[in-house]
């Protein structure tokens, strides 16, 4: 009696883990480069391009290993699918051949030598109802001999991260087409190792954008239509959800991987291939002077990032970064529930004092009621107080409360 019979199940998380593992170590490679390149400003162009080769050099036993990884997990996925349909057609060679006794002991299935690769999608299309086309099969037989080209002999072949993210995608296109790849890592990182101590990460969102990015950087414009959906040549927006879910106490730079749903001018569909949900955004210019961006989310910039109702950074025209910190001024800006800080480089009093006038003037900023300034560090020196009141804005140099909230009297005038 055969037992310990594996399921499709079994081989099919198998199968999933193994892409996982070959996705991560192409993604740790890839972004150490990118680290590397970071910091090595020292480089000249050909330097760089020495440096550039003789890193990918270094890593090819890694990326040849995930290479190896990416192999295994599509013969297991096969395994799988065969076994949907009887396990018993994994086990290869004649009777004569299994494990002795197994007619009158339990022998587990692992005793018996089973299906040689090269036989999974012979077998596979010889019994499953929707075979798998040629296109597949050409991609698997080459798979099968660059992984043996490695394992068993002197490869001459290399491999970079494009390779591996196109064979990943490739092999869960055709073996999971059930599975979206970003839903998969938001899966596999919230299930991570820490989750076993009940220890949550937060920066899961952060994460998957950052692989995808780098997946889409990797591939052309047609794999990238294929594989995520992007669509070549319309713009990218940053998705208001995954910008909601991610933690931005760390990071700035931030990857656009949403798309509106069509060219049209007035549409307000947007799509992101990571998430995979569409959300109604509103069509209007964004007031960043240096950004062309009409696509928002709750007043939001999704091109630029700008809060559309922020005094942070507000071109008043008067602000000079060239300045040393000795002339940055530090506003506290007051709205009703709402305190928010914002800092800036001035010649002096007045034209910082000026700024924040302006500042308050600005249609889209009529929902800041006050805003204090102080020249930094923080405290030091606070000037005063604007407020905005029934016959318009009112400086009140005597009031120089930093941090804490300015009552606004019946009549909308200053506190007595």
């Amino acid at each position: 009696m055969i037992t310990e019979i594996p399921t499709a199940a079994d081989f099919h998380a198998a199968g999933l883990n193994q892409l996982y593992l070959a996705w991560q170590i192409a993604m740790q490679a890839t972004q150490d480069y990118e680290e590397a390149q970071q910091l090595a400003v020292e480089l000249d162009e050909t330097e760089g391009v020495t440096a550039a080769a003789a890193y990918w050099l270094k890593s090819q036993p890694a990326l040849a290993n995930a290479f190896g990884l990416v192999q295994q997990a599509m013969e297991m996925a096969l395994k799988g699918r065969i076994a949907a349909i009887s396990p018993y057609l994994l086990i290869a060679r004649d009777p004569k051949d299994w494990p002795s006794g197994v007619e009158t002991r339990s022998v587990p299935f692992s005793e018996f030598r089973t299906l040689d690769a090269a036989d999974l999608a012979k077998v596979h299309n010889t019994f499953a109802s929707i075979p798998l086309d040629d296109g597949f099969r050409v991609f698997w037989d080459g798979v099968r001999r660059d992984r043996n080209k490695v394992m068993h002999s002197i490869s001459t072949k290399t491999f970079d991260p494009a390779i591996l993210i196109r064979s990943i995608l490739t092999a869960t296109e055709a073996l999971f087409p059930e599975i979206r790849w970003p839903q998969l890592l938001f899966t596999m990182e919230a299930e991570g190792k820490y989750a076993a101590y009940g220890l949550s990460v937060d920066d899961h969102h952060n994460i998957v954008m950052g692989q995808i990015d780098i997946a889409v950087r990797h591939l052309t414009p047609a794999e990238s239509k294929r594989f995520f959906g992007l669509v070549p040549k319309r713009r990218t927006y940053m998705c208001p959800l995954c910008w909601g879910h991610a933690n931005r106490d760390w990071q700035n730079d931030w990857p656009a991987l949403a798309q509106l749903s069509s060219r049209s001018a007035g549409e307000i569909r947007l799509r992101c291939i990571v998430c995979g949900e569409t959300t109604e955004v509103e069509r209007r210019a964004c007031i960043n002077p240096d950004c062309k961006g009409t696509v928002l989310y709750e007043d939001t910039c999704l091109t630029c990032l700008w809060s559309q109702d922020s005094p942070d950074n507000f071109p008043s025209g008067l602000q000079n970064d060239k300045l040393t910190i000795s002339y940055e001024y530090h506003f506290t800006f007051r709205r009703q529930g709402l305190i928010q800080s914002s800092f800036g480089r001035f010649t002096d009093h007045a034209a910082a004092i000026e700024h924040v006038r302006r500042a308050l003037s600005a249609p889209y900023l009529q929902v800041w009621h006050s805003a204090t300034i102080s020249r930094r560090p923080i405290g030091n020196e606070v000037l005063g107080t604007w407020i905005r009141e029934l016959s318009g804005l009112v400086w009140h140099p005597e009031i120089k409360t930093l941090f804490g909230d300015i009552r606004i009297g019946p009549d909308n005038g200053p506190p007595s």
